[in-house]
């Protein structure tokens, strides 16, 4: 997805992914995807990808922060996570996470869901975060924070 203020496979004008590792919970990832009406599915399978650069730490649990409005908060998500150098090129993605948000029953805005875990955790370099459902109808999907926990 590319930043701009409308349009198909884009995201809102600086509220790009860079926002989810801001620590400011008022700050928000919003995605269009591949639809731009107000949907269940506008914004759907759209995420962003992460490279942990200073060590290859084992991921054990995570959790997300609900965003702008409740309709745009993500219901279900998968996780996959990698070694590949180039997160773009890369076609060997391992799963690691498919279910609930945890904001199923978070309607606060920028308020953290519950922990997620990862049932078999391994030590990898790369992450990659995708949207499957949300929770209500709306032109995009939208949430603030993401915090990995691990060793």
């Amino acid at each position: 997805a590319t930043e701009n203020s409308a349009g198909i496979g884009t995201y809102f004008t600086n509220q790009g992914p860079d926002n989810l590792f801001d620590n400011a919970n008022n700050t928000y990832y919003t995605s269009r995807g591949n639809v731009s009406a107000v949907t269940s599915y506008s914004g759907i399978y759209t995420g962003f990808h992460v490279t942990i650069a200073q060590c290859q730490p084992t991921l054990v649990t995570f959790r997300l922060a609900t965003g702008s409005l409740l309709a745009n908060d993500p219901l279900t998500i998968a996780l996959e996570g990698t070694n590949c150098n180039d997160l773009l090129s890369c076609t060997s993605w391992l799963p690691l996470y498919n279910g609930t948000s945890g904001l199923a029953n978070v309607t606060d805005r920028g308020a953290f869901g519950n922990y997620l875990s990862i049932s078999s955790p391994q030590s990898l370099t790369g992450y990659r975060l995708t949207v499957l459902s949300k929770k209500g109808s709306s032109s995009y999907v939208s949430y603030s924070a993401v915090e990995f926990y691990g060793y």
